[in-house]
């Protein structure tokens, strides 16, 4: 869930922003926000995957995922010595000036 508040499954369990489902082999996937939301997250975000199961553990904090709380420190130190490289502005469509061509 990247922003917002809803529920997920036939079972309409509360999910809020950070928090990730996994859904089983045959499940449809049910997802609705809820009427009400904060005003930080007016809007119900959500990023959905989908693929053969990995079987290994999940770690993720902002925009990193990784399996391991170890693996985070080290991308995030990675990050802050600048070795994931960058993407020019003007290569982005949302961040482009209004004079930049797509």
């Amino acid at each position: 869930m990247l922003s917002g508040n809803g529920s997920v499954g036939k079972e309409r369990k509360p999910i809020r922003m950070g928090q990730a489902v996994v859904f089983g082999k045959g499940d449809s996937i049910v997802i609705a926000a809820d009427e009400e939301q904060d005003s930080k997250s007016p809007e119900l975000e959500i990023l959905l995957l989908g693929g053969q199961p990995i079987r290994e553990p999940m770690a993720w904090y902002g925009p990193f995922v990784m399996n391991t709380q170890d693996e985070l420190q080290e991308a995030f130190a990675d990050y802050h010595a600048g070795k994931l490289g960058v993407i020019p502005p003007d290569v982005i469509p949302h961040t482009a000036g209004e004079d930049s061509q797509p």
